[in-house]
């Protein structure tokens, strides 16, 4: 009981806590690079999953 109220008490203490790592991001470089992830992260499972489909169509001709 006593970690949890240390814990609720540290959260509520500290402004970093509301903080977000992306949204304070000032160089324009490491912008880019968080955008650039972000794209390739969501789109590598449908390249993953059109490029399985079409090895079954090409496959099957």
């Amino acid at each position: 009981m006593k970690k949890l109220l240390a814990l609720l008490m540290a959260s509520v203490l500290t402004s970093e806590v509301f903080a977000c790592s992306v949204c304070s991001v000032t160089n324009e470089a490491a912008r880019y690079a968080y955008y650039a992830t972000t794209a390739l992260l969501t789109l590598l499972p449908l390249l993953m999953i059109g490029g399985v489909v079409y090895y079954i169509a090409k496959k099957d001709r």
